[in-house]
């Protein structure tokens, strides 16, 4: 431990698990990766290949369910509106009908989406998300 303290090398190894957390997460949400090029492709699509697909769906066929305080929804519906997706909101927060719907569902977290059917009882996935699209279409 020459020239390193013990509090360095906390310092260090905190940094270090950081950064790999980091790598998790990225990992982890929806599914995402970043190309030679540098953009973000979902489960091998383009950006562009995923506005063309937002195209294809009709009001109705998607709906999530979410409260105003839930960040994870925030975090769909932006990605959602960024591509164009057509898509129906049922606020819990706001109306006791979609509390009711996702109750009946046995849903238990937010985001919780119906994809033409499917449901995505986990949260918010992109890459589940495009799978369902893809089969239901």
């Amino acid at each position: 431990m020459s020239g390193f303290s013990l509090g360095k090398w906390l310092i260090v190894a905190a940094i270090l698990y950081v950064a790999w957390s980091g790598v998790q997460v990225a990992n982890h949400e929806g599914g995402s990766n970043i190309s030679s090029a540098g953009r973000v492709s979902v489960d091998g699509m383009s950006p562009a290949d995923i506005t063309t697909l937002a195209t294809t769906v009709r009001p109705g066929e998607v709906v999530l369910y979410g409260t105003d305080s839930c960040p994870y929804c925030a975090e769909a519906r932006s990605w959602l509106n960024q591509y164009g997706f057509a898509f129906r909101e049922c606020n819990m927060d706001v109306s006791k009908q979609c509390e009711r719907e996702f109750m009946d569902y046995g849903g238990n977290g937010t985001p919780y989406l119906v994809v033409r059917g499917h449901h995505m009882k986990n949260g918010f996935d992109s890459v589940e998300f495009l799978m369902a699209l893809r089969e239901k279409t």
